[in-house]
């Protein structure tokens, strides 16, 4: 890998170990910094490489490393020695030596590429209980998605879940679940599973295809941690699993429907105010929930003429929530007259001889149902990263809550004798 960031070349010693350099030499006292200047990167010595390229032959000093996102990493040493140049338009690469050109060309088709997590701390799981861990990833700040390692998973009776990880400064944190009645330890440095950057063209689709059996089982297994009695616990497990899906709610999916959300307005102008200053730690979190929304599709780049203003609001948690002020839009909204049910009544609709009751709360339950295309430039927002709309139902617009009812009450028509949709905030 050529990266114009890195001030010197680098390669892994697993790397070397497959060429004739078996040897290198050993210096344990180099300090070498990621491209962020805060995190050390440990070099335990010095090789001098020779790197052919088609029939010429180069060479250059190299750090040798232990872990590294690439096997071999070509940096501004390089590049300056050789006189590299970059033409991407023709994707080729040229360097110079005695007066001499060398041309190649660039694989445009590279491999995935997948870096491995590694437990920061040795841990120790308790039985039945959920314990978030610091690991340590190749890169420096992004969003990730992250698959748990088969291998571990035949290893240690642990669950973990295809997941979205904010990386920053080479760290992130992956819950574990330990659902056996043991004790699990974890050493330090063991690979908890990897990480890949998700494709641009088509971010939404590939999530996804993200398997989601593991966070259904660790739901099922959270619900049913209470059950003591073996036998029962085998038993309602088994029911809860032939129905895992409902007890998936590691994202919100967007339902199969042809019923969509529409915007109805009288006469107006576009509205369009200035983004909201955000600074430090707040604007850190809107960038993180922007690039989630976007990876779930529930967002898209907008050239709306419409902009309202986006705030982030602390919940309860201390985590943060983005709200959209619609209120100029919601001020021109032709009010939806459906009906939102009062719970006294519900209760009544009810009726006698029920012995069990269940409740499904949808996850982002608004999020899934979508905004009529000819509608969607209406709910654009304006922030310091640019201007966003949504494609599905958000919260703040006049007409969610009875458009949200009217939706799931026409779906859910034939299960009316004994389904009843309410909402509870």
């Amino acid at each position: 890998m050529i990266n114009t960031g890195a001030t010197h070349s680098i390669i892994t010693e697993k790397t070397l170990r497959r060429t004739k350099y078996r040897k290198f030499i050993t210096n344990r006292n180099l300090q070498l910094f990621m491209g962020d200047g805060y995190s050390p990167l440990e070099a335990i010595g010095v090789v001098d490489l020779d790197i052919k390229i088609n029939s010429t032959l180069t060479t250059i000093s190299a750090f040798v490393v232990k872990h590294l996102s690439a096997d071999c990493l070509l940096g501004m040493d390089y590049i300056n020695k050789y006189k590299l140049k970059l033409d991407m338009a023709e994707h080729t690469i040229s360097i110079r030596t005695n007066q001499t050109t060398t041309t190649i060309s660039i694989n445009q088709q590279p491999e995935e590429l997948r870096l491995p997590v590694r437990l920061i701390n040795s841990v120790i799981i308790p039985p039945l209980q959920e314990v978030s861990v610091l690991v340590s990833a190749g890169i420096s700040s992004a969003s990730v998605l992250f698959k748990p390692s088969f291998n571990l998973k035949r290893q240690v009776p642990l669950l973990m879940c295809n997941s979205i990880l904010a990386v920053e400064r080479h760290t992130t944190s992956v819950p574990l679940y330990n659902p056996s009645h043991y004790a699990q330890y974890l050493s330090k440095g063991i690979i908890l599973g990897t990480i890949r950057f998700p494709p641009d063209h088509n971010i939404s689709l590939q999530v996804d295809n993200i398997p989601v059996s593991d966070n259904c089982e660790l739901n099922i297994l959270r619900l049913l941690a209470h059950i003591q009695d073996e036998t029962q616990h085998s038993k309602v497990k088994s029911v809860l699993l032939q129905r895992r899906k409902p007890f998936d709610n590691s994202k919100s999916t967007i339902a199969t429907t042809t019923l969509y959300h529409t915007i109805p307005t009288t006469g107006h102008h576009p509205f369009a105010s200035k983004p909201f200053p955000l600074y430090g730690e707040k604007r850190q979190e809107l960038k993180k929930l922007l690039d989630e929304l976007q990876l779930y599709g529930h967002i898209r780049r907008s050239d709306s003429h419409y902009a309202a203003p986006a705030i982030l609001v602390e919940k309860k948690d201390k985590k943060y929530r983005l709200v959209v002020d619609y209120r100029q839009l919601n001020s021109v909204t032709i009010k939806d007259p459906f009906p939102l049910p009062r719970m006294e009544d519900t209760l009544q609709e009810l009726g006698q001889g029920y012995r069990y009751f269940s409740k499904l709360d949808l996850k982002s339950g608004f999020f899934q149902f979508t905004i009529d295309e000819k509608d969607r430039h209406k709910t654009a927002f304006t922030t310091s990263f640019g201007v966003f709309e949504f494609t599905v139902l958000p919260q703040g617009l006049k007409n969610s809550p009875p458009s949200f009812q009217r939706i799931m009450s026409r779906i859910l028509e034939p299960c009316r004798p004994y389904c009843i949709v309410y909402i509870d905030d």
